[in-house]
């Protein structure tokens, strides 16, 4: 049984239901209608102690429960429980840097204990005026978790199962609240069952193909079936075609993600550097060279980190992984040396199965149907380094303002998707192009016309690329500096990453600053220097 003491407060219910869908028995205690001796003789399995108004000292017995049970059984504050844990082990709880009430806030977070398989960062929603103050906690209090103002977000002691949090894992708003409660009762019982909302991958095919829209949950339990080997071929084919002709909802492209990124090998930002990405969806079938990762050795050269997510083509005939292979990178190089080229030449690539191994599983299937699928939209936004500033180009209107969406729900610093009025997912020099600007969690839509920029309008013929040589021949072409279309094309896209990536402040300096790159020879430098480190015959 897990007993919650409830601090008089609406959200305590919302909670115990969390827990009770998880298949936790449950009962619940007002702060004052028990004392801790008869709590104890219930013999409660694990303790939660609830949100609440006011601070620790009118929490009934919140305080004497977790002295008295902190040796016995695992202990989970929420909120005021937080803070009443901060206080029972001699921290103090003060007035917080500012009032937050159904406030969302990016956490980061250090993956241990409840946080394990957890979002990082993870959108939290909170709601306190009262905070733990982190220099007065004791050194077995461990802070897990902080949001980006520094104020404390998670505790855990280093000896004892005791854990708080200050947002509300119980909130519709927080990613992961579920799994964040499901590891709180694993410690309890690490025997139990993962609950799904699906017994099986015929289940999920099912709901898809009947046109219904998953949960968060439920689209989880079908990526976690398709990425752990537990559908064949034609189930994974035919979830992820229904899903498709179904339309993904914003819900279910958050939820895969999140379970992509749970999965994922991690690659770590140089301290005190935000990278940027220039992953698209594809699926245009426009068949261009490939723009977007020419534009990513552009913004390296202007002085930006670039950590490129991408894969092999699926519906062209070469993706970012394939033009990058004609140019002589290893694709199976390790985590280490993709990790060096970003550290050293400031650019690097995450060969998307080297890096979401799960994904070898639908990597035939994709292959075999040969159309638009999720994953398409998953890659830029499933980046194993966490990047929250990127260009992201999609192949639909539709897709677009699903996509501004979610980055701005996921907390990006600086974003543009764009889609060209003519189908491209690039900002098009044969058309306007529709653009999203995600910036501080706000999205502006606008129409780009690039004349005014000092480009000209040309067909879309002349854009169009090859094989992944005959790519890879435009690529280095641009880099040096040859004239003509495609370098028209990498300079007004490469002035969108300049801008998402902070090295100028509006699109006018994003074209002086690629220009410069390119003509001063740096954003060839970096081609160079990441082939140095990345190639089939690293340079010793």
């Amino acid at each position: 049984m897990i007993a919650v003491i409830d601090n008089y407060d609406s959200f305590t219910w919302n909670l115990v239901q969390y827990i009770c869908e998880l298949g936790a028995e449950v009962e619940v205690f007002r702060n004052d209608a028990i004392t801790v001796r008869e709590l104890a003789l219930r013999k409660p399995a694990g303790l939660v102690i609830s949100p609440g108004p006011g601070g620790p000292d009118d929490a009934g017995i919140s305080l004497d429960a977790i002295r008295e049970f902190e040796d016995r059984i695992p202990i989970l504050g929420v909120c005021l429980g937080h803070q009443c844990i901060g206080q029972a082990f001699g921290g103090r709880v003060v007035h917080a840097q500012a009032l937050m009430h159904g406030k969302t806030s990016r956490v980061r977070h250090n993956g241990k204990g409840i946080f394990s398989m957890v979002e990082n960062p993870m959108t939290a929603t909170r709601y306190h005026s009262l905070a733990v103050e982190r220099g007065t906690l004791p050194p077995e209090l461990e802070v897990c978790a902080e949001a980006e103002d520094g104020e404390v977000m998670g505790v855990r002691h280093l000896e004892k199962p005791v854990f708080g949090v200050q947002f509300h894992p119980e909130s519709i708003l927080t990613q992961s609240g579920m799994r964040l409660l499901e590891n709180f009762l694993s410690l309890i019982d690490p025997s139990r069952p993962v609950l799904r909302e699906f017994g099986n991958i015929r289940e999920a095919i099912a709901a898809v193909s009947g046109r219904k829209n998953l949960s968060a949950d439920g689209m989880r339990d079908a990526m976690r079936m398709i990425m752990g080997g537990e559908a064949s071929p034609a189930q994974i084919s035919s979830f992820l075609s229904c899903l498709s002709m179904k339309g993904e909802t914003i819900t279910e492209i958050a939820a895969a993600a999140e379970v992509m990124r749970q999965k994922a090998i991690r690659i770590v930002p140089p301290p005190g550097k935000e990278v940027l990405d220039t992953c698209g969806t594809g699926g245009d079938r426009a068949g261009t060279f490939n723009i977007s990762t020419t534009v990513a050795f552009v913004a390296a050269g202007a002085g930006i980190a670039v950590a490129k997510h991408g894969n092999r083509s699926v519906t062209s005939r070469s993706g970012s992984a394939d033009v990058l292979e004609a140019l002589g990178m290893d694709l199976s190089a390790d985590p280490a040396r993709v990790q060096r080229a970003l550290d050293e030449a400031g650019i690097t690539f995450m060969f998307a199965p080297r890096f979401h191994a799960a994904m070898k599983y639908a990597i035939g299937p994709r292959r075999e149907i040969a159309i638009r699928t999720i994953f398409n939209i998953l890659g830029p936004i499933s980046n194993p380094a966490g990047v929250r500033r990127q260009v992201v180009g999609v192949f639909s209107e539709e897709l677009g303002d699903t996509y501004a969406r979610v980055l701005a729900e996921s907390g990006h610093l600086h974003a543009f998707v764009v889609h060209g009025t003519d189908g491209l997912d690039e900002v098009s020099l044969a058309a306007p192009t529709i653009v999203w600007e995600v910036r501080e969690g706000k999205v502006k839509r606008f129409l780009f016309d690039p004349r005014p920029f000092g480009f000209e309008y040309v067909p879309l013929g002349a854009l169009r690329g090859g094989d992944a040589a005959a790519n890879a021949k435009i690529l280095t072409g641009v880099l040096s500096g040859d004239p003509g279309p495609a370098r028209q094309a990498v300079l007004v896209n490469a002035a969108f990453a300049v801008v998402a990536g902070g090295a100028a402040e509006d699109l006018r300096e994003g074209v002086r600053k690629a220009t410069r790159s390119i003509d001063s020879g740096a954003a060839m430098e970096r081609l160079r220097a990441f082939l140095a480190i990345l190639g089939k015959r690293e340079a010793r």
